[in-house]
């Protein structure tokens, strides 16, 4: 009974999760990406993580992610 935090510990997640920053496509026509975490659109010049998979997400939503479950959102790899 009781919580079961199967999570990364920060330093590893800092020391593994690969980040760009996000430009915003010219092309209004294409699908917004959105970070399937929180649901929200990538806004130009946030800051986007990318899971060994090739998964991304805003950088914040898959830290905290990633804190509790060690394993990609949506295709459940590990994540490094």
């Amino acid at each position: 009974m009781g919580r079961v935090s199967t999570g990364l510990s920060e330093e590893t997640i800092a020391n593994q999760l690969n980040t760009r920053t996000h430009i915003s496509s010219a092309n209004q026509n294409e699908e917004p990406e959105i970070c399937v975490i929180c649901q929200a659109e990538y806004e130009k010049n946030e800051t986007i993580g990318r899971l060994g998979c090739g998964h991304e997400y805003h950088a914040d939503c898959i830290k905290t992610w990633l804190l509790e479950k060690n394993v990609c959102p949506i295709c459940k790899a590990t994540p490094f």
